[in-house]
């Protein structure tokens, strides 16, 4: 008996602990200030979804067909923007399109292509590829072409406002 009520006591310990668990992609409300900066920043944007990611607040919505999400700080500072542009090569600039053709990895599938946009910085791509038998890779490109960067791909390393390019 005493075995069971303790097996009892030790399950409802743990859905309490998961219920109290915190999800950072849960929709919030945000301050007016960051509602403001965000429709003066995308006005034609509309049936935007609110999370909080890293510290950041992020709206999530479509423009132009395709996904978006951008960044702000708690004093409303706009930080990034990330645009999803799919897996086409032709959604990307030609001179970024050209230098992937001409890579070592232009055999390699793409798995995804991203823009993201950064204040008082230049826009860049990223293309996620893969291959069997190798490790998934990222390549990021300036709006010219040059390769800016090229890792690994590596679980839960998302791209924020302070990473490194």
């Amino acid at each position: 008996m005493k075995l069971k009520l303790y097996l009892l006591l030790l399950a409802l310990c743990g859905v309490v602990t998961l219920q109290s668990c915190s999800d950072d992609d849960d929709p919030i409300n945000v301050s007016e200030a960051i509602q403001k900066a965000f429709e003066l920043k995308y006005p034609s944007a509309a049936n935007e979804k609110w999370e909080l990611k890293s510290g950041y607040y992020v709206a999530e919505f479509w423009e132009n067909g395709k996904e978006t999400d951008v960044w702000f700080t708690s004093n409303a500072e706009w930080r990034m923007t990330e645009t999803d542009l799919g897996k086409n090569l032709s959604s990307l600039p030609n001179e970024v399109k050209t230098a992937f053709e001409n890579s070592e990895y232009s055999s390699w599938r793409v798995e995804d292509i991203d823009q993201y946009e950064r204040p008082n910085q230049t826009t860049f791509y990223l293309i996620e590829v893969e291959t069997a038998g190798k490790k998934d890779h990222k390549l990021f490109y300036g709006t010219d072409g040059t390769p800016l960067k090229s890792v690994d791909e590596e679980e839960n390393d998302d791209i924020l406002p302070t990473t490194s390019i």
